[in-house]
C-alpha cells in the first residue's frame, strides 16, 4: 500500500468522475477492500484503468488516499471522507525480456514473485509471502529476511501532483528501512516498475521460494485477518516481536483483536473486530512496551481516516 493527499478545492467540479474509464463507486464499504476486514465506507472508490484514469484522480481536488492490496493498512470505522483509488489488480502489466522486469505498480507482490521464478530470474524469492502490490512495496521498501525490493529496482514511473509523468533511477531516490523518498511533487502516485534480477536454475529459484513460504508459514499467522507486521524494528536492539513477548503481550486482546501467539508483532481480527479495537489494541501495546522497555515502537502499519470519530 502507498498513499497521497490531497487538499480538497470546495469549487472542484464532480465531472472527473464521468471521464474515468475505470470505475467509481459512491459510499462503497473498505472492509472488503482491506485484509483487516474492518473500516467504514470512502466517499468515492475509484479503480483506475488507465494512467489517464489517475491524472483524473490527482486533478480533481478531493482528499485522495491510494491504496495498494489493503493489506498494510488499518481504516478507520468512520471511513475516509474522500477519494480511495485502489489500483490493485488494475495496473498490473507484466513485462519480463532476459534479467529485466517491468511490472505495474498495482500487480501483487506474490504474483511477480512467482512468475520471476517460473522464468528462472532470482532476488524476489523473499518476497514470496508480502501480500502487497509493487507500487506498495517500493513506497515502503518491503522487506524480509535481510532483503528488500530497492535492492532489484531500476526505475520507477508515476503521475506527479502537477499531472506529470516522471521517471526515476535509485540514485535519484534515498531510501532505507521501509521507507523510500522520491524527489518529485507530492502528492504522486506510482504507475511502473523497473527491475533486475539474476538468472538462475528455475528449478532452484522455485525451491528457494518455496523454502521462503513455508518460512513465513511456520513462524507468522499468514492465514489470519492481520495487516502484516504491525510495528517497524527497532534500529537497535530486540526486534519488535521480541519486545511485545517479552513484555508478556502474547495474547492480549481487545473484544475480537488479539496479540497474536505466533508472532507478538501481528495483530489478528479473529472475525468480529472493529477498527477501533484494533487501534486500541495497537496503542495498548505500545504503551506497555514503552514502559516495560523504555522503547516507543513506529508504527509500520498506515492509519486512514479518523480514529478519534469512531
Amino acid at each position: 500500500m502507498y498513499c497521497v493527499f490531497l487538499p480538497i478545492d470546495g469549487g472542484a467540479s464532480a465531472s472527473w468522475r464521468d471521464r474515468l474509464e475505470g470505475s467509481c463507486e459512491e459510499g462503497a464499504s473498505l472492509a472488503r477492500h482491506t485484509s483487516y476486514h474492518v473500516g467504514g465506507p470512502a466517499k468515492y472508490l475509484v479503480v483506475p484503468a488507465t494512467v489517464a484514469d489517475v491524472r483524473e484522480v490527482l486533478g480533481a481536488g478531493e482528499e485522495t488516499f491510494v491504496m495498494g492490496a489493503g493489506s498494510n493498512v488499518l481504516v478507520a470505522d468512520a471511513g475516509f471522507d474522500g477519494v480511495v483509488l485502489k489500483v490493485c489488480n488494475a495496473l498490473a502489466q507484466l513485462s519480463i525480456l532476459e534479467r529485466e522486469v517491468v511490472a505495474g505498480a498495482g500487480r501483487r507482490l506474490p504474483s511477480l514473485v512467482q512468475s520471476c521464478a517460473e522464468m528462472g530470474l532470482s532476488g524476489l524469492e523473499w518476497a514470496v509471502g508480502i501480500p502487497g502490490t509493487v507500487g506498495g512495496a517500493v513506497c515502503t521498501n518491503a522487506g524480509a529476511f535481510g532483503s528488500s525490493l530497492w535492492e532489484c529496482v531500476e526505475f520507477v514511473e508515476g503521475v506527479s501532483a502537477g499531472g506529470e509523468v516522471f521517471r526515476l533511477t535509485p540514485a535519484e531516490a534515498t531510501y532505507g528501512y521501509r521507507h523510500a523518498s522520491l524527489p518529485v511533487a507530492e502528492p504522486f502516485v506510482l504507475t511502473e516498475v523497473g527491475l533486475r534480477l539474476t538468472p538462475s536454475d528455475p528449478e532452484r529459484v522455485g525451491e528457494l521460494t518455496a523454502a521462503h513460504r513455508a518460512r513465513r508459514e511456520e513462524t507468522q499467522p499468514t492465514a489470519a485477518f492481520t495487516a502484516g507486521s504491525v510495528f517497524k524494528n527497532p534500529p537497535e536492539g530486540p526486534s519488535a516481536g521480541e519486545l511485545i513477548d517479552t513484555a508478556g503481550l502474547k495474547g492480549r486482546r481487545r473484544g475480537e483483536a488479539v496479540v497474536s501467539e505466533k508472532h507478538a508483532n501481528f495483530i489478528v481480527n479473529q472475525g468480529g473486530a472493529r477498527a477501533r479495537d484494533l487501534y486500541d489494541l495497537i496503542v495498548e501495546v505500545r504503551e506497555e512496551v514503552r514502559a516495560r522497555h523504555g522503547v516507543t515502537l513506529e508504527l509500520e502499519i498506515e492509519l486512514v481516516g479518523d480514529f478519534e470519530a469512531t
